[in-house]
């Protein structure tokens, strides 16, 4: 009697998007404590480059958290789409791809695995391999990444040995290591002086990916080299002005103008 034949089949790969459009449809974030984050919150984005602007507090992280999955929304829901794909941030399955679309940026610079690593070359390969990455195609990636922003020559230091501004590169390094299609970056310029500023938001900007970020640099939002598409201000957990970048920093510098003279007159 014959033996019977399987055939194992990879499953198929989904083709990356370019980039994604992130849908909130009345979606907010209240903490567990009551501390509401954002408030319910209509919007879609699907431009190439979105600033987030707005004080301390306004909400900026919590509107980030809600784009990127790493926050659940307690109100309305999240949409992520790219080509045929449509994606519910609150679905664990759908997570996972998330994950593999979407890199980020966090004011935290590096994650705290970074620093247990031996060098910063074996945490970001130890970062690729949850990505399925093979070992020969990480040590290429990391060796472009790490030539292009500079980074080679401490490959094989410790993160805890890195400056500032080595941190926040290897940061925007790492997110874009398994070539995500869009990035999501939580004031990825946090902390540095005018120089270091600059040269993160030329690392951030210089791949052609989709980026969505928050700051509180205005002039780099308005430097025409950015490019960036549209800024959202955000204040006291509400997105209170959508526009572009001369006429939605005109906005914030407004709102915090009024806000000091009210605080003055207070006093």
């Amino acid at each position: 009697m014959g033996g019977m034949g399987f055939s194992f089949f990879k499953p198929k790969e989904l083709p990356r998007p370019a980039s994604l459009t992130f849908t909130l449809d009345g979606a907010g974030h209240t903490y567990d404590d009551g501390h509401i984050g954002l408030a319910p919150t209509s919007l879609t984005i699907s431009e190439q480059r979105v600033a987030v602007i707005g004080l301390n507090g306004a909400g900026k992280s919590t509107l980030l958290g809600l784009l990127d999955g790493s926050l659940k929304a307690t109100a309305g829901t999240v949409t992520i789409t790219g080509g045929e794909e449509r994606l519910d941030p609150a679905s664990k399955r759908d997570l996972k791809r998330i994950e593999d679309l979407v890199g980020k940026v966090r004011r935290e610079e590096i994650p705290n695995s970074f620093y247990r690593a031996e060098n910063i070359s074996e945490a970001v390969s130890e970062a690729l391999k949850k990505h399925k990455i093979a070992e020969g195609e990480r040590h290429a990636r990391i060796g472009n990444l790490f030539a292009h922003f500079d980074l080679a020559q401490v490959a094989r230091a410790k993160a805890s040995e890195l400056d500032s501004e080595k941190r926040h590169l290897l940061a925007i390094a790492a997110a874009l290591s398994f070539n995500p299609s869009a990035i999501v970056a939580d004031e990825p310029s946090k902390g540095l002086d005018e120089i270091g500023t600059m040269h993160v938001a030329k690392a951030l900007f210089s791949y052609n990916e989709q980026v969505i970020f928050a700051t509180h640099d205005t002039d780099m939002i308005c430097r025409p080299e950015y490019a960036i598409d549209r800024v959202l201000v955000v204040d006291e957990h509400t997105v209170v002005y959508d526009g572009k970048p001369a006429d939605a920093v005109a906005f914030y510098e407004d709102l915090i103008r009024k806000r000091y003279e009210a605080a003055k007159a207070a006093a």
